[in-house]
Parts: C-alpha cells; structure tokens; sequence
C-alpha cells in the first residue's frame, strides 16, 4: 500500500487558493488545508511539503518538520520564513516571483489616480454625509498624464508600472540598486536616477522594492520632506520600507498632497492608526496581488513546484529556489520552466 504524500499549508486560504490548489495538483496526494487551532501541531512530522502563506515559518516549525522536502511560499516575500533554519535541513525555499506582477502595478496606477481625483473623500462625504463636493474637489483633482513618476525598485512589478504609465504620456525615472540594462531602459522610455534626487523631482514616487535591512525605513523624515509639496506618494511593496510616524507628520503638515498605501508596518493595520483619520490618503489592506487572475497564476506555479518535488525529488527551476546556493547539491533541477 502506497502512504499518500502529505501536503500541509500552514496557514489560512482563500476559497479561490484551495479551489485552485485541488486543480493543479494530483488527486492521489492528501492536501490539509489549515482550519483550526492544532492542524499544524497534528500534520507537521508527516507532511512532505510545507506551503507558507499568513504564517510565520519559524525555526521550531521546520524543525518539526520532520519528512519536508520543500517549503513552497504562495508569492515572493521570504521574511517570515527561517532561510536558515530550512537551509541546516537542506529543505528548497521556493517562491512564485512575478506571477502577481501585473495585478500589483494595476493597483498601484489606480492608487495614483484615486489619490489625485480624491476619490475616498468624494466617497466618504457622499454616501455617509451626503455631500456634494463637486467644486470643492475641482480644486484640488490633478491628472496623471505628463506627470513625472518616480519608481523605487525596477523587478518584475516595476516593469509591469511602467509599461502602464506608457498610455499616461508620463516622465519616468527609476532607482534600483541595480541598474537595468540600456535596451530594457529605451523599451520603457526609463531614465536612471539615484534615489535622493528622483524623490526631488517626482511627481509621483511609486514603491516596489523589497524589505531587507537596507530598505527598512528607507523613505525617512528627511528624505519624505525633500519631496515636492504637491507630490503623492505610493506603496504596493512592504510597509517597512517608509517610516508611518514621519509620513504621517509630513501628510498632516501639507508639506505632501497625498499618498496611496496598500502595505503598512503593522497588518493588519490598527483600526485607530493615525493615517485612517487623513482625508489626502488612500488605503487598502494589501490586496494589491489578490486578484482572481492573480491567484490562479501563483496556485499553478507553486504547484509545478510542488508536483516536481513529489514525483522525483526535483524543483522545478534553481531560479525559484531563495536558498538554492545552499540546497544545490541536494536537489536536482527538472528544468521545467
């Protein structure tokens, strides 16, 4: 008799995730789906791989982990997961790198238009106050043709923005630790910059850089009041990456006209924090990759991870693998994509 291969996600999904889930990977394999308070505890030491999603992925749980062949994250951040700790036990961190891509910079264009058509005020005073705020907000409503966008961080969400922003006739620029090569400047009519001075000159500055030590709190007081004042702010990336305190003493200051937060640096976001009470912001609780496209899209490529792993011990792509310098004399490559 044949043990089904186990397949534990560690936290909660959506219906969608699960529906997809049970699509793309084998009707023979036993997938718990995480429901309640002990799940994890019961299935761990049998479970051959582990997917993280809302979870921690502590060093205590992959030491657990008992039969792991594969941690698989259900999108790109690795922050809550001990890379150590799975790399001691030669277990493959994989991730699903761009398949949100275009969700996210979709999000991140309607942030820059709800902001300049302060479209959450004209809402809020509408339907709960009934107020008709049309030439008020005249005023104070910009477009977001010709403007001059700045974008943090030139990946695969980068990429994705600016293509977008193409139809908009705007200016860009971008900074990235890593300058992006001279064709792929010229195909999206992008201009290097460094990063003080495209935080200068931008119109809007637009976040997509992840959250690693040197990025914490890299918008900082200073750097957020160099901005011009008529400038707008946008983060679709990690909330660690601006510092809340400051932003909220330079919004409420007027020294910036506005910004578009989908990611903070507490989540959920505290129902009393200062940038709720704002009229010049608007918010959404990191949904910016969550659309049904979105969803399907990483599914079925965690679960080509998922079903190499199963079927021979191999990973779909090294370029997937976060530890693979760590891991690659133990696993062998199916080179599937």
């Amino acid at each position: 008799m044949t043990t089904k291969k186990k397949i534990l996600f560690m936290g909660k999904v959506s219906a969608n995730q699960k529906a997809f889930t049970l699509k793309y990977l084998p009707a023979d394999a036993e997938i718990i789906f995480y429901e309640q308070e002990g799940d994890r505890e019961k299935h761990i030491a049998t479970a051959d791989i582990l997917v993280a999603y809302n979870v921690n992925l502590t060093k205590d749980w992959i030491e657990k982990a008992d039969k792991c062949r594969l941690t698989q994250r259900l999108g790109v951040g690795v922050n809550a997961v001990d890379i150590p700790a799975a790399s001691r036990r030669g277990i493959p961190i994989a991730i699903t790198a761009g398949k949100n891509a275009r969700s996210v910079a979709e999000h991140a264009v309607m942030l820059m238009l709800a902001v300049y058509k302060n479209v959450t005020m004209a809402h809020i005073n509408l339907v709960q106050q009934g107020k008709w705020l049309k030439n008020i907000l005249r005023d104070r409503s910009y477009e977001l043709s010709h403007k001059e966008v700045g974008i943090v961080g030139l990946g695969n969400i980068g990429r994705e923005v600016a293509q977008l922003l193409q139809s908009f006739a705007c200016e860009l620029s971008y900074y990235d630790v890593v300058r992006a090569p001279a064709e792929v400047e010229k195909a999206l009519n992008l201009r290097y910059s460094d990063l003080d001075s495209l935080l200068q000159q931008s119109d809007v500055v637009t976040i997509h850089a992840p959250a690693t030590p040197e990025t914490i709190h890299l918008i900082n007081e200073k750097r957020l009041r160099s901005m011009k004042p008529n400038a707008i702010l946008i983060n679709c990336s990690r909330g660690e990456l601006i510092d809340e305190v400051a932003l909220v003493k330079v919004l409420q200051s007027g020294q910036l006209l506005g910004a578009g937060l989908d990611v903070f640096e507490t989540e959920p976001m505290p129902a009393d924090h200062p940038l709720t009470k704002l009229e010049n912001v608007v918010l959404t609780p990191h949904t910016a990759g969550g659309t049904v496209e979105a969803v399907e899209a990483v599914i079925q490529d965690a679960c080509e991870n998922i079903n190499c792993m199963l079927k021979d011990g191999t990973v779909a792509n090294e370029k997937s693998i976060v530890n693979w310098n760590d891991v690659k004399g133990k696993v062998a490559v199916a080179g599937l994509r």
